[in-house]
């Protein structure tokens, strides 16, 4: 995150430390769309890869861009595992892996891990084999 966002002990103009508010706009985001569903009557289905506390009540979540390996597979079970216990019960990975190319087995045996994810979508890339 230090190469990609704000230094986590930045301090913004109100004193408060980056580390502790880092992810808080994703998940404003996502409340303010979830309002704006609700007042029309409309179901909603939001996913988004930000979370903060109490996010799973306004949204589900993605687990990001995985790489199409073993170890990854693994990683994204613990995950939708970690998010279902912070409270986001609609949690889940990209089925195959996103980064780099995948192969038959490996996606056969993720279609088999990614059938008891509370969501799995089969994602990748571009310029990566379907």
């Amino acid at each position: 995150m230090e190469t990609k966002a704000l230094p986590l002990d930045a301090t913004h103009k109100d004193g408060v430390m980056e580390l502790d508010v880092h992810s808080l706009y994703g998940t404003q985001q996502t409340m303010a769309t979830h309002k704006w569903f609700v007042e029309r009557k409309v179901r909603t289905m939001i996913i988004e890869r930000s979370s903060y506390s109490g996010s799973g009540k306004y949204g589900s979540m993605w687990l990001g861009n995985n790489y199409s390996s073993g170890p990854y597979m693994g990683y994204s079970v613990t995950g939708t595992m970690l998010h279902n216990i912070a409270g986001i019960p609609l949690s889940g990975a990209d089925i195959c892996g996103s980064i780099g190319d995948s192969n038959a087995e490996l996606c056969a045996r993720w279609y088999t891990v990614g059938a008891f994810y509370p969501f799995s979508r089969n994602h990748n890339s571009i310029g990566n084999i379907p």
